[in-house]
């Protein structure tokens, strides 16, 4: 060891001090730690020795682990795929749908109006002879027949009028017969006047004489007739006042027939106004009577639609108030048009034998303004859009096959299909799905829940007539 230290240590040469200065601090070396040479030569050789053996160990361990998590891993996914194959695959899940079939026939637009019942048979009773009513025998509600007896005014006076004429026209007739032995009557000249009154008649219709010119002739003709005999009865009837008795009579008769008041019609009395014992006079309103057995639609169609309506077209008539639907046809077309409005007058006539329906009732009116023929239609709510394009889903089995398709004219229950886009194509009598398609995906496995039956509103519309077009038959693809 003090070989070691003497070999580290340098000898450090002597420098002499100077007289008088003061004795230099001694400085204490510095400690060192001196670590014999073989000690470090072992330290580094065990550092190189776990540098060099450790890494094999360590992944021989983590090798072993893995193998361990692999061998476990494999042994799971058997089993689990042992497992899978003993269960059977799962079934894919049917939707319930409802379906409907594709159709060729008559589709109908329909022109829209609203309107107002009315009964076209409705008379106000008004008398015709003033005097004491002195019988009122119905009331409100009351459903006559034609010639009943309504009400009846006091008739003494009326009956004494007509005796009073009766005795006049006898007073005429008396004196007729006191000049008839000097009567003579030239039948000849009657059988030529009439002759020439039509030649007249005739040449005043084609206008070969004026009105001045035909009654100059005439008067001219009747003179001649006269002095040749004609009309010496008619002149005896006036020169003794029995043609003035008779009128007079008969005028007694009628005045005397208007005191009774009855029905013109079958109806139902509304409105009464009087009672017995009121004084009336002539043209006092007594009652209103209306026959309901056959009422008419006043509805209102725009100019617009005027173009190709005519009488006779099918009508699908909603009364609200009932909640009836009635398949009626149109019977009147107004020549005429509101100037106002710009609307055109139609009236739709139907019978009421229950009395169900009322004058003044609102009403819809869809009038059949144009009917096609032989068009491929399906279910309005068959339509779908999707990307802005119609679809529809075919039934194909048990599955929906989407099909695009341009669609054509339409009405509020059938689209009309002019051409199928995807590769299919649709016929009379496929099946297209009507509901619950919403979510629908192209080849979904369905199941057909109801197959709902046609529901076309305009099966009573006429196969042809006016306003009627024909299209070529085939299939849309």
């Amino acid at each position: 060891m003090s070989d070691l230290r003497a070999e580290g240590r340098a000898a450090a040469p002597v420098t002499p001090r100077p007289a008088g200065s003061p004795q230099p601090r001694r400085r204490r070396p510095p400690v060192r730690i001196l670590v014999p040479i073989p000690a470090v030569s072992l330290l580094l050789a065990m550092f190189l020795a776990l540098v060099l053996v450790l890494p094999p160990l360590l992944a021989g361990c983590g090798g072993k682990e893995d193998a361990k998590t692999a061998a476990s891993d494999s042994t799971a996914a058997a089993a689990a795929d042992s497992g899978e194959a003993g269960k059977p695959a799962k079934k894919e899940k049917a939707i319930k749908v409802d379906v409907a079939e594709v159709r060729r026939g008559d589709l109908v637009m329909p022109i829209h109006a609203d309107g107002v019942i009315r009964t076209p048979r409705s008379v106000e009773i008004r008398t015709k002879a003033a005097g004491e009513l002195i019988d009122v025998l119905v009331r409100d509600g009351d459903r006559v027949r034609a010639g009943q007896l309504l009400a009846r005014i006091d008739q003494r006076e009326y009956a004494l009028a007509l005796e009073e004429a009766r005795y006049r026209h006898f007073q005429a007739l008396s004196q007729v017969a006191a000049e008839a032995d000097t009567l003579t009557v030239n039948h000849e000249a009657i059988r030529d006047f009439g002759i020439k009154r039509g030649d007249l008649d005739r040449l005043l219709q084609e206008g070969t004489l004026t009105r001045e010119e035909y009654e100059a002739r005439l008067l001219e003709l009747e003179m001649h007739a006269l002095e040749g005999g004609a009309f010496r009865q008619e002149v005896l009837m006036q020169r003794t006042g029995l043609a003035d008795a008779r009128m007079a009579e008969e005028r007694a008769k009628l005045n005397l027939e208007n005191t009774e008041l009855r029905a013109p019609f079958a109806g139902v009395v509304q409105g009464l106004a009087v009672v017995p014992g009121e004084i009336v006079a002539v043209g006092t309103t007594i009652c209103t009577i209306y026959n309901n057995d056959r009422l008419e639609a006043v509805v209102n169609v725009l100019e617009a639609d005027l173009g190709n309506l005519v009488a006779g077209r099918p009508v699908l008539l909603a009364v609200p108030a009932t909640g009836d639907t009635l398949r009626v046809a149109v019977d009147v077309v107004s020549p005429n048009l509101d100037q106002a409005s710009r609307t055109c007058e139609v009236l739709i006539r139907f019978d009421n034998p229950d009395g169900r329906f009322r004058p003044g009732m609102f009403v819809r009116a869809e009038i059949a303004g144009w009917i096609y023929h032989d068009k491929l239609q399906v279910p309005k709510p068959a339509i779908l859009t999707r990307d802005d394009r119609p679809l529809v889903f075919k039934v194909n089995g048990d599955r929906a096959q989407w099909l695009y398709v341009t669609t054509g004219l339409e009405n509020d229950s059938w689209v009309e299909i002019l051409q199928v886009h995807s590769g299919g194509s649709l016929e009379p009598g496929d099946r297209v799905v009507v509901s619950d398609h919403l979510t629908l995906a192209h080849e979904a496995n369905i199941e057909v829940r109801r197959t709902r039956p046609p529901a076309d509103r305009w099966d009573f519309a006429a196969t042809s007539g006016p306003g009627t077009v024909a299209q070529g038959a085939g299939t849309a693809r």
